[in-house]
């Protein structure tokens, strides 16, 4: 969410600017909220949920949603929700307040940056218009020839607003009565500047796909090949611009925004291909996307979780296919949100479209029904490629199935599939269990997450263990990160039982928790208000994870905070004298001199005397 205007105004305009803007208010124009306790409820804008865990705190301006995360300010909610930049939303904003926004040295530099976007989404959409009335004309009897041997409806033709490139010169010559030039066309991305410096269609003689944001803007194209030229690529897009980027960019993205807000979504089907879309949305699976010929990323997953939380994926039957869904699969978990994804298995190397035509919409549909989880996929898939009636074939199949379950977080999940490998092996739970703990045990052991695509159980060694000192993370939160984020937790939501204390504020490590805690230390001497909104003034919160943990820190988890909170404190503080006296210690085992090592000793007697005292501290309040 960050651009290049974030914090360019003043903090003052922007605390007045939220306070002349009534959270409750403008959130209640997108989401129906009801008021529980001290702050509203309800379901969240950015994931499909039934139950409200959607929170809005008016008090401190700001939201969170217990059920994806998402969390910001007034500014932030606007942004994500419209897609707006930053600056675009502090205007709305302003609008509504009736301010004058002030003017900055970076405004001349905007407004060029938004005019050519003015300009770009228009030459697009021109674009687009273009397409979409050539696919009529006598010279595209080719992609017409092409959609009617595919059993495209005249109602799909509109609905994907289809179209055709009839040749090279077409396009730019309208675009150029039009008033554009040849460097806007390729800035756009819709035409290529030839050598003789004109521009010319890059999609000539394809079928157009266009390409559509949120919004209803058209970002880009996707051409399909007609000639079945072995040598020409089969599909091309448009280049990567400012409007568009192919790895963040979700093919038809916008019905599934229409659809969602018209009837609602159970969940989304990802396919591969733009013409399986088609086909899906044809034979009535109108919750149906594609990823526009590019493996499955992150933020595929982010622009899809703001509508539903629910994924099928239903990738082409063929082997390429299958590599694809494991790979999407490793996306969503490293992805680490809570997505529930379940997988088709198409039969006989077909495609969805290839399928729909062979079998209909009903076979298809009760695949669907019938998906299984990611664990259950990657078990067929193994099983698949080994011969069980074999012992080798059984070894095989066991170790790598086993590397799966090793990932797992639940005991009683692992036991249940461990059931099923019990059913495909005939081998005994007890020798299943006692293999599935030596490689969970080697996984805690070499801090990696999973086993499950190396060759051999050790191939996996992370090389990125961090240096295991008493900051470092090994395998996870520490308990010093765990502290520090209650600790700040506490003072940034003014938690009655939080203090300020310089000796546990100094030892805080984490560079973005350090920096927020002195922020509030130096408001707290002032006598200044520090509300929990401010902070999305001051960090990019989405990309700093502790930052995002404080500000949403459920308090609700902890059983007693106020004698939590003294723990946490003594936790920070002591830790931090243990690490400087061990570092100590290591410079004094280096030094040649005597003089220094007789002051290196002054001080690690004088840390060992705090820490001592620090203990019999923490004794005496237990007593």
């Amino acid at each position: 969410m960050k651009d290049f205007y974030n914090n360019s105004f003043s903090p003052e305009f922007i605390q007045q600017l939220k306070s002349k803007n009534d959270i409750i208010s403008l959130i209640s124009k997108y989401v129906h909220l009801e008021k529980k306790g001290k702050n509203f409820w309800g379901c969240c804008p950015f994931h499909h949920e039934k139950t409200p865990s959607f929170c809005v705190n008016e008090y401190d301006g700001f939201y969170h949603c217990f059920g994806c995360g998402e969390s910001g300010d007034i500014i932030s909610f606007l942004r994500k929700y419209e897609d707006l930049s930053y600056y675009e939303a502090i205007s709305i904003l302003a609008e509504n307040a009736n301010m004058k926004i002030p003017r900055l040295n970076d405004d001349e530099k905007y407004i060029k940056i938004k005019r050519t976007k003015e300009r770009l989404l228009l030459i697009l959409n021109l674009t687009r218009e273009f397409y979409k009335n050539s696919i009529y004309n006598k010279d595209a009897n080719i992609a017409q020839s092409y959609l009617k041997s595919r059993n495209t409806t005249r109602a799909s033709l509109q609905n994907f607003e289809l179209g055709f490139s009839p040749n090279f010169n077409d396009l730019p010559n309208f675009l150029a009565e039009k008033g554009f030039s040849p460097e806007e066309m390729k800035l756009a991305g819709v035409c290529e500047i030839g050598k003789n410096g004109k521009p010319y269609d890059f999609l000539f003689e394809r079928l157009i796909f266009p390409i559509v944001n949120v919004q209803n803007d058209c970002i880009g194209f996707s051409g399909r090949d007609l000639s079945k030229n072995a040598n020409v690529a089969k599909y091309k897009n448009t280049p990567t611009t400012m409007l568009f980027d192919k790895s963040k960019t979700v093919y038809a993205i916008n019905l599934i925004k229409k659809l969602k807000k018209s009837f609602g979504l159970n969940n989304i089907i990802i396919v591969e291909g733009q013409f399986d879309v088609v086909s899906m949305h044809q034979a009535g699976f109108e919750n149906t996307v594609a990823c526009l010929g590019t493996a499955l990323t992150k933020d595929h997953i982010k622009e899809l979780k703001r509508f539903c939380d629910n994924i099928v994926l239903c990738f082409d039957g063929d082997e390429a296919g299958q590599k694809a869904i494991l790979r999407a699969l490793n996306t969503f978990e490293d992805y680490g949100d809570d997505v529930n994804v379940r997988v088709v298995r198409l039969p006989e190397n077909l495609d969805p479209d290839e399928f729909l035509k062979k079998y209909g919409s009903q076979k298809l549909k009760d695949l669907i029904d019938n998906a299984v989880n990611p664990i259950i996929f990657k078990i067929n898939n193994i099983k698949e490629k080994c011969n069980l009636n074999n012992p080798e074939g059984k070894v095989e199949f066991t170790k790598n199935a086993l590397k799966i379950l090793a990932g797992l977080k639940s005991n009683a999940e692992q036991d249940i599939y461990l059931g099923e490998i019990k059913k495909e092996t005939n081998l005994s739970l007890d020798y299943l269990r006692r293999d599935l703990q030596n490689i969970k045990s080697l996984l805690q052991k070499n801090n990696f997450k999973n086993l499950e695509n190396s060759e051999e159980i050790g191939d996996k060694i992370s090389n990125n263990i961090l240096e295991n000192n008493l900051f470092g993370e090994i395998g996870g939160q520490s308990a010093i990160i765990k502290a520090e984020r209650f600790v700040v937790a506490s003072l940034l939501h003014h938690m009655s039982y939080a203090v300020f204390n310089d000796e546990v504020i100094n030892s805080i490590q984490n560079p973005s928790l350090k920096k927020l805690v002195n922020i509030l230390f130096q408001k707290y001497k002032n006598n200044e208000k520090f509300l929990v909104s401010y902070i999305f003034d001051l960090f990019d919160v989405d990309s700093e994870p502790n930052i995002k943990a404080v500000a949403n820190f459920d308090f609700n988890i902890i059983q007693n905070p106020e004698e939590y909170f003294k723990e946490c404190e003594y936790l920070i503080y002591s830790s931090s004298l243990k690490f400087k006296k061990d570092q100590l210690s290591k410079q004094y085992s280096q030094e040649i001199s005597t003089d220094k090592k007789i002051e290196i000793l002054k001080q690690i007697n004088l840390l060992t005397k705090n820490i001592q005292n620090l203990e019999k501290q923490k004794q005496r309040n237990k007593n």
